[in-house]
């Protein structure tokens, strides 16, 4: 049986950290419901760094013409390491990208 960790995430570019061989992009999903006791529109906004490799085919377009608001959907896989730092175990999570698209917002530039 084949097994994998994926995700898969849709919202808008924020910070673009340029690393030696990668791409770190934050990325802000908003999630909006109604309150069910007031009716009132809630809203939540999760922010997730996703990292763009350079052995991507896409990178050299992305590095070039990704901005801060432009509206991606990504899609990766998730990779958990551990290392040592001051003499603790540090845990850490990454996303990393297999695809990106840039969505047409409308929203022109």
């Amino acid at each position: 049986m084949f097994t994998y960790a994926e995700f898969q995430l849709q919202g808008y570019v924020g910070k673009i950290t340029t690393l030696t061989k990668c791409l770190k992009i934050s990325i802000a999903a908003t999630e909006r419901w109604n309150d069910r006791e007031t009716g009132e529109v809630k809203e939540k906004t999760r922010w997730n760094t996703v990292t763009l490799w350079e052995r991507s085919g896409a990178f050299d377009w992305i590095k070039s013409n990704l901005v801060t608001g432009d509206l991606v959907h990504v899609r990766g896989d998730i990779e958990e390491t551990t290392y040592e730092k001051d003499g603790h175990t540090v845990y850490t999570t990454d996303l990393r990208v297999d695809r990106i698209s840039v969505i047409p917002s409308g929203k022109g530039k």
